[in-house]
């Protein structure tokens, strides 16, 4: 099985609003180009979920730049 390279961005506290929930972000999985993501709504915790990396602001996208390497 590959090694996914997975970043852990949980100490990074990255998040963007998106209508009216808050979105904070967990981690990135490089290999996927997705996002496993914490919505919260009125700073309240909601769920956890995943999105994918296009669906990220710009101004995030930036900091995680999965185009260089580490």
């Amino acid at each position: 099985m590959k090694n996914r390279k997975i970043v852990d961005l949980k100490e990074q506290n990255l998040e963007f609003s998106q209508k009216d929930e808050t979105i904070k972000l967990l981690s990135f999985d490089k290999e996927k180009m997705s996002l496993e993501i914490a919505i919260f709504k009125n700073k309240e915790f909601v769920k956890n979920s995943s999105m994918v990396f296009a669906h990220l602001p710009k101004s995030l996208k930036a900091k995680l730049n999965p185009k260089t390497k580490s």
